[in-house]
């Protein structure tokens, strides 16, 4: 893909579309495409940081290990989100581990080729304290979930949310093991609230994917414990 072909597609990206056409084909220029395979390992936690990546296509886990060194998915992001930038920020280490869920195409920018560019357009950088923003409500939202929901009422919050946010139409790729790392629970333990919602007649258990059939009940499902 050539610098014009990268730079017109940063344009719906909403970090990026505020630049000026001439800033969007410097960065492109500056880009490199990268290619994962499904289950790659983009960049590990305490990784050191430089470069944030904007995906083409696909979809990447972030996530991170709890004390006990089980792992915990905080986010899936998909084609046109941006990650890593906390890169452009400091100098330290990758908070999260990346992984490629599926096969994904991204490209990868080197944090001062970016702030070359965006110190000169305050609208990018409100885009980027933006996305900031939601990330980190997202994470707390999350941590809240942990504390507050119970197993079957944290399952159908992550049902509904990867919905939503992956844009699924009801069918979920998620395999049950996925689940277990959103929630925070043993993958036994999370399939027997699947089998049991399925009985219920709430969702369809697949190939490692999940169809939601009853959206209002799943909904139901969520209700905080008081602790």
């Amino acid at each position: 893909m050539d610098a014009q072909a990268i730079a017109d597609y940063l344009a719906y990206s909403p970090v990026f579309a505020p630049l000026a056409a001439q800033d969007r084909l410097d960065l492109a220029g500056r880009m490199r495409p990268r290619h994962f395979g499904k289950g790659e390992i983009v960049f590990h936690q305490d990784d050191p940081a430089g470069h944030v990546y904007l995906i083409a296509s696909g979809t990447v886990r972030i996530s991170t290990e709890d004390e006990s060194g089980q792992e915990v998915v905080i986010a899936l992001i998909r084609g046109g989100d941006v990650f890593g930038e906390l890169a452009l920020f400091d100098e330290g280490q990758r908070s999260a581990t990346v992984t490629a869920l599926t096969e994904t195409m991204a490209f990868a920018l080197a944090s001062r080729d970016f702030n070359d560019v965006i110190s000169r357009n305050p609208g990018a950088m409100r885009q980027m304290l933006a996305l900031l923003a939601r990330r980190i409500r997202h994470s707390t939202g999350h941590i809240e979930d942990l504390v507050f929901l119970d197993l079957p009422g944290r399952v159908a919050k992550c049902l509904l949310d990867q919905n939503e946010i992956l844009g699924a139409d009801g069918v979920v790729a998620l395999t049950q093991e996925d689940i277990a790392r959103f929630v925070g629970a043993t993958r036994v333990a999370v399939n027997r609230v699947l089998v049991d919602l399925e009985r219920r007649g709430l969702l369809r258990l697949g190939r490692g994917s999940i169809a939601i059939t009853d959206t209002t009940g799943l909904k139901r499902e969520i209700h905080h414990e008081i602790k």
